[in-house]
């Protein structure tokens, strides 16, 4: 299980427990799962950033 930090574009701050994180193209969101299930949606018109907190910088 990990802990994602969702930045939304009003300044707010969301914390979310989750085993994972997909893109929706289709709903355009991002969807967090735990255990199989959605546990919350983030609309990408509203997302700042999405962090996970264990993953490392990647420079390209």
């Amino acid at each position: 299980m990990a802990q994602y930090t969702i930045n939304y574009l009003n300044g707010t701050t969301e914390h979310v427990t989750a085993d994972g994180v997909e893109y929706d193209p289709d709903a355009r969101d991002y969807t967090f799962y735990l255990d199989k299930q959605a546990v919350a949606l983030a609309p990408v018109a509203n997302v700042r950033s999405v962090h996970h907190q264990d993953a490392k910088a990647v420079t390209r």
